[in-house]
Protein backbone atom coordinates (compact mmCIF):
# COMPACT_ATOMS: atom_id res chain seq x y z
CA UNK A 1 0.00 0.00 0.00
CA UNK A 2 2.74 2.33 0.67
CA UNK A 3 4.14 1.85 -3.08
CA UNK A 4 0.55 2.17 -4.22
CA UNK A 5 0.60 6.06 -2.40
CA UNK A 6 3.87 6.96 -3.50
CA UNK A 7 2.98 6.14 -7.15
CA UNK A 8 -0.16 7.93 -6.88
CA UNK A 9 1.51 10.97 -5.29
CA UNK A 10 4.37 10.98 -7.87
CA UNK A 11 1.47 10.81 -10.85
CA UNK A 12 0.04 14.09 -8.92
CA UNK A 13 3.11 15.72 -9.21
CA UNK A 14 4.16 14.66 -12.48
CA UNK A 15 0.64 16.01 -13.80
CA UNK A 16 1.21 19.55 -11.92
CA UNK A 17 4.66 20.06 -13.14
CA UNK A 18 3.48 19.44 -17.00
CA UNK A 19 0.38 21.46 -16.78
CA UNK A 20 2.53 24.16 -14.87
CA UNK A 21 4.81 24.09 -18.23
CA UNK A 22 2.31 24.12 -20.46
CA UNK A 23 0.75 27.53 -19.02
CA UNK A 24 4.12 29.17 -18.95
CA UNK A 25 4.75 28.42 -22.36
CA UNK A 26 1.52 29.52 -24.11
CA UNK A 27 1.88 33.16 -25.49
CA UNK A 28 0.03 35.79 -22.70
CA UNK A 29 -3.13 36.85 -24.62
CA UNK A 30 -3.09 34.20 -27.65
CA UNK A 31 -7.24 34.18 -28.63
CA UNK A 32 -7.87 32.94 -32.45
CA UNK A 33 -8.94 36.70 -32.81
CA UNK A 34 -5.15 37.70 -32.13
CA UNK A 35 -3.44 34.87 -34.63
CA UNK A 36 -6.06 36.13 -37.46
CA UNK A 37 -4.81 39.43 -36.77
CA UNK A 38 -1.36 38.32 -36.94
CA UNK A 39 -1.51 36.09 -40.02
CA UNK A 40 -2.90 39.11 -41.72
CA UNK A 41 -0.11 41.42 -40.49
CA UNK A 42 2.38 38.83 -41.93
CA UNK A 43 0.22 38.29 -45.08
CA UNK A 44 0.14 41.86 -45.96
CA UNK A 45 3.90 42.23 -45.56
CA UNK A 46 4.81 39.03 -47.87
CA UNK A 47 2.40 41.18 -50.24
CA UNK A 48 4.62 44.60 -49.70
CA UNK A 49 7.54 42.38 -50.41
CA UNK A 50 6.40 40.65 -53.60
CA UNK A 51 5.20 43.70 -54.92
CA UNK A 52 8.53 45.99 -54.21
CA UNK A 53 10.25 43.00 -55.81
CA UNK A 54 8.46 43.48 -58.92
CA UNK A 55 8.91 46.85 -58.76
CA UNK A 56 12.23 46.15 -58.10
CA UNK A 57 12.15 49.04 -55.25
CA UNK A 58 15.29 48.58 -53.27
CA UNK A 59 13.96 51.86 -50.77
CA UNK A 60 10.88 49.18 -50.04
CA UNK A 61 13.19 46.03 -50.06
CA UNK A 62 15.70 47.58 -47.02
CA UNK A 63 12.39 48.36 -44.91
CA UNK A 64 11.30 44.53 -45.13
CA UNK A 65 14.22 42.80 -44.56
CA UNK A 66 16.07 42.41 -40.97
CA UNK A 67 19.76 43.46 -41.19
CA UNK A 68 20.93 39.86 -41.18
CA UNK A 69 18.74 38.44 -43.82
CA UNK A 70 19.95 36.16 -45.74
CA UNK A 71 17.98 34.21 -48.34
CA UNK A 72 19.16 30.68 -50.24
CA UNK A 73 18.35 30.05 -53.98
CA UNK A 74 16.99 27.00 -55.77
CA UNK A 75 20.64 25.83 -56.35
CA UNK A 76 21.68 26.00 -52.76
CA UNK A 77 23.92 29.19 -52.65
CA UNK A 78 23.02 32.11 -50.21
CA UNK A 79 23.12 35.56 -50.62
CA UNK A 80 23.21 37.92 -47.80
CA UNK A 81 21.39 40.82 -47.92
CA UNK A 82 23.65 43.17 -49.63
CA UNK A 83 23.66 40.69 -52.41
CA UNK A 84 19.67 40.57 -52.89
CA UNK A 85 19.51 44.08 -52.79
CA UNK A 86 22.22 44.37 -55.24
CA UNK A 87 20.48 41.88 -57.31
CA UNK A 88 17.62 44.19 -57.64
CA UNK A 89 19.87 47.65 -58.02
CA UNK A 90 21.54 45.66 -60.95
CA UNK A 91 20.17 45.78 -64.34
CA UNK A 92 18.09 42.82 -65.55
CA UNK A 93 17.36 41.28 -68.67
CA UNK A 94 14.06 39.64 -67.18
CA UNK A 95 10.62 41.85 -66.82
CA UNK A 96 7.75 41.19 -64.67
CA UNK A 97 4.29 42.02 -64.76
CA UNK A 98 2.27 40.19 -62.41
CA UNK A 99 2.61 37.60 -59.36
CA UNK A 100 0.48 35.29 -57.55
CA UNK A 101 0.66 33.15 -54.13
CA UNK A 102 -1.22 30.16 -53.92
CA UNK A 103 -0.90 27.19 -51.07
CA UNK A 104 -0.10 29.66 -48.54
CA UNK A 105 0.93 28.14 -45.19
CA UNK A 106 1.24 30.10 -42.08
CA UNK A 107 2.27 29.13 -38.04
CA UNK A 108 3.42 32.05 -36.28
CA UNK A 109 5.06 30.99 -32.41
CA UNK A 110 5.88 34.31 -30.22
CA UNK A 111 7.62 36.90 -32.50
CA UNK A 112 8.05 34.50 -35.50
CA UNK A 113 6.23 33.71 -38.38
CA UNK A 114 6.89 30.99 -40.97
CA UNK A 115 5.07 30.58 -44.41
CA UNK A 116 5.29 28.58 -47.12
CA UNK A 117 3.61 29.42 -50.40
CA UNK A 118 3.98 28.67 -54.01
CA UNK A 119 4.59 32.04 -56.03
CA UNK A 120 4.28 32.29 -59.49
CA UNK A 121 6.08 34.96 -62.03
CA UNK A 122 4.65 36.04 -65.25
CA UNK A 123 7.36 38.25 -66.96
CA UNK A 124 9.49 38.34 -70.20
CA UNK A 125 12.66 37.35 -70.60
CA UNK A 126 14.42 39.48 -73.56
CA UNK A 127 14.79 37.88 -76.69
CA UNK A 128 12.28 35.01 -75.20
CA UNK A 129 9.68 35.35 -74.61
CA UNK A 130 6.94 35.55 -71.75
CA UNK A 131 7.05 33.01 -69.49
CA UNK A 132 5.99 31.81 -65.65
CA UNK A 133 8.24 30.46 -63.94
CA UNK A 134 6.92 28.78 -60.45
CA UNK A 135 8.95 28.43 -56.97
CA UNK A 136 7.39 26.95 -53.06
CA UNK A 137 8.94 29.79 -50.87
CA UNK A 138 9.75 29.50 -47.21
CA UNK A 139 10.07 33.08 -45.14
CA UNK A 140 11.18 33.01 -41.70
CA UNK A 141 9.89 36.32 -40.00
CA UNK A 142 10.60 38.39 -37.00
CA UNK A 143 8.10 40.61 -35.30
CA UNK A 144 10.61 43.65 -34.37
CA UNK A 145 9.97 46.90 -33.19
CA UNK A 146 9.04 48.23 -36.46
CA UNK A 147 7.10 45.70 -37.41
CA UNK A 148 7.53 42.40 -39.38
CA UNK A 149 10.60 41.66 -40.76
CA UNK A 150 12.10 38.81 -43.12
CA UNK A 151 14.62 37.26 -41.41
CA UNK A 152 15.43 34.35 -44.23
CA UNK A 153 13.79 33.14 -47.18
CA UNK A 154 14.34 29.69 -49.22
CA UNK A 155 12.86 29.10 -52.81
CA UNK A 156 12.87 25.82 -55.00
CA UNK A 157 12.34 26.47 -58.38
CA UNK A 158 9.20 24.04 -59.66
CA UNK A 159 9.17 24.72 -63.06
CA UNK A 160 9.36 27.20 -66.42
CA UNK A 161 6.64 27.69 -68.61
CA UNK A 162 7.09 29.59 -71.81
CA UNK A 163 4.14 31.06 -72.73
CA UNK A 164 2.63 30.15 -75.90
CA UNK A 165 -0.64 31.18 -77.74
CA UNK A 166 -2.68 27.98 -76.39
CA UNK A 167 -1.20 28.76 -72.66
CA UNK A 168 -1.56 32.77 -73.10
CA UNK A 169 -2.27 34.21 -70.08
CA UNK A 170 -6.65 35.28 -69.74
Amino acid sequence: MIWRKQSVDLVLVFAIVVASLDLAFLPACSTSEDNVRREKEVLTVIEKLASAGMRRDVTALEQLYSGDYFHTNPDGSVMTRGEVLASYKAPTIFHFDSSQASSQRIVIRGTFAVVSQIFALHGEKEGAGKFTSRYRVTYVLEKQSTGWKFVNSHSSLLGIEPETETHARR
